[in-house]
């Protein structure tokens, strides 16, 4: 299943997974719980605590992780702009829903 998210609030449970593709510059706003994030190309994972925020910096495949269960928001990037003040909403975040129970 995929969702295109301009930004969203999920609930895992422990051991729960989701998956971004794609997603630069999105916000992770771990809202309770613990979360463990292993962004494709980076060198080291994070550990996400309620109350932080992490910005995906890499492309390609981020893999989210519920080490306790664990409320999150994921805000897309910023919409960019076309034409002056003319604004597009275009976000190419997609979460792909790989375990949630």
């Amino acid at each position: 299943m995929q969702i295109e998210l301009n930004s969203s609030t999920l609930n895992l449970s422990p051991a729960g997974v989701i998956a971004v593709q794609d997603g630069t510059g999105t916000q992770v706003l771990c809202l309770s719980g613990v979360l463990w994030v292993t962004q494709e190309g980076e060198s080291k994972d994070s550990i996400v605590r309620a109350g932080d925020v992490l910005t995906l910096r890499k492309p390609g495949r981020t893999v989210i992780s519920a080490l306790e269960a664990a409320s999150l928001t994921l805000m897309g990037p910023e919409p960019y702009k076309l034409n002056g003040s003319r604004q597009r909403d275009v976000h190419r975040l997609v979460a792909d829903t790989v375990a949630c129970s």
